[in-house]
């Protein structure tokens, strides 16, 4: 019982890794495109941009949805991502950790592609409107993926 809460648990801070990291990249990438034109950017604005945007992006419900909706949806694509994971992991020999990294990866892949699908053309995340930006979110995922699995290897 105590394994299965401690999973839930890391499942749910993987969560929150993959949002914080989503919503610095978004913020990065809009702080270097204002300072591509002649906008001023210091570090105090950067870290109080990361901070708000971490706020109101992750933590903060959009109405009229009752949860915030960038976890919403990183949540909808870790979950599918680590299920298909758990399965293929049942008769796979690799290491949790590099499987759930890969999974991670191809749920923000997911994410990224399908968003402007569903939205007419317009891309939901602004620092996914570039090709690095793209690389640098599903690195993201990856990210929360290999933290996700690395614990779940401890546990």
């Amino acid at each position: 019982m105590i394994d299965r809460v401690k999973k839930v648990g890391f499942l749910f801070l993987a969560i929150l890794l993959v949002s914080f990291l989503v919503g610095a990249q978004t913020t990065v990438f809009n702080l270097i495109w204002l300072s591509s034109v002649d906008m001023p950017v210091t570090l105090g604005v950067l870290i109080s941009s990361i901070y708000h945007d971490f706020v109101l992006m992750t933590l903060t419900p959009a109405p009229p949805a009752p949860f915030p909706l960038l976890p919403t949806i990183i949540s909808l694509g870790l979950f599918i991502a680590f299920g298909v994971t758990w399965i293929i992991l049942k008769w796979a020999g690799i290491e949790k950790k590099y499987a759930y990294g890969i999974a991670g990866a191809m749920a923000l892949v997911f994410i990224v592609y399908l968003m402007p699908l569903l939205f007419f053309g317009v891309d939901m995340l602004a620092g996914a409107r570039s090709t690095i930006g793209k690389i640098s979110l599903i690195i993201c995922g990856y990210l929360g993926g290999h933290f996700f699995g690395s614990r779940l290897s401890k546990v």
